[in-house]
């Protein structure tokens, strides 16, 4: 899996896996999911980040017990 943080447009995106998008499926206000053919998700983009998961200083995301530091771009 890959976390991305773009904060020139404030998004979010995690690649669950590789593959070829069949479709985007909007889960929520502003959180779409790629799936393929078969319906695995792919990616997962989450659009107003900050306003979604709370600003931090050091941005992360959790996963279970686990705290995975999310990479800055801009």
């Amino acid at each position: 899996m890959k976390i991305t943080y773009d904060k020139s447009v404030d998004a979010l995106n995690l690649t669950i896996r590789a593959g070829k998008v069949a479709r985007t499926i909007s889960v929520s206000d502003g959180v779409m999911l790629d799936v393929d053919k078969k319906g695995d998700a792919l990616h997962l983009e989450i659009l107003n980040a900050s306003s979604i998961l709370g600003k931090n200083k050091k941005p992360e995301i959790t996963l279970g017990k686990k705290a995975f530091p999310i990479p800055e771009f801009a």
